[in-house]
């Protein structure tokens, strides 16, 4: 925590950086515990969720126009599987996808605003308006909490969404092995006539 303080706002704003090129980086966990450290007044929780949210869509736009780029190279590393959801997304939601992707966390979801061809400016509205409500909310909460107390909540929501991670896996591991005992069956009596 130390460390963070000695960073000051810029350790916020490499946090926020970090998500936004869209690696996988918890920056609402960052905005949460500045808002323990800075103590912001209703106002400043709003200049500083402001802020925060242009920075984040300004960074955001790197992965976007990657996705632009290198569009088939991305899209050829992709599955099906993931393209298709992607398409489906779309249709279903439209550009609000974008919003409720930065709202869920979704730092990918910039690589959806450039396949989909978004403009840019309503994909930075778009963003902003997901990430806004976070910051705000984050920020809010972690100037009024304690700290402990909400670092315990978010381990035991961890603790929940890695738990059903693992029920997942386990489920569609053994899913498979039993599906696969059928067809093996069958070889195996094939090769025994």
């Amino acid at each position: 925590m130390n460390f963070l303080v000695g960073l000051g706002i810029w350790g916020l704003l490499l946090g926020v950086l970090i998500e936004a090129v869209s690696l996988p980086f918890p920056a609402a966990l960052f905005i949460l515990i500045y808002g323990y450290i800075l103590q912001p007044s209703p106002l400043e929780i709003i200049l500083y969720s402001l802020a925060v949210s242009v920075f984040y869509v300004m960074v955001s736009f790197i992965p976007y126009w990657l996705s632009i780029k290198y569009e088939t190279d991305i899209r050829r590393k992709l599955s099906k599987k993931k393209q298709q959801k992607f398409d489906r997304w779309t249709e279903k939601y439209g550009d609000w996808t974008i919003t409720l992707g930065r709202i869920l966390g979704m730092g990918y979801i910039a690589y959806l605003g450039g396949f989909c061809s978004i403009k840019p400016a309503r994909y930075g509205m778009l963003t902003f308006l997901g990430v806004l409500p976070v910051s705000i909310t984050m920020f809010y909460l972690g100037s009024i909490g304690n700290l402990a107390a909400l670092k315990e909540g978010f381990n035991n929501v961890q603790w929940v969404i890695n738990g059903l991670l693992l029920t997942t896996t386990v489920s569609y591991v053994l899913f498979k092995l039993l599906k696969r005992k059928p067809a093996l069956a069958k070889v195996k009596q094939k090769d025994n006539r």
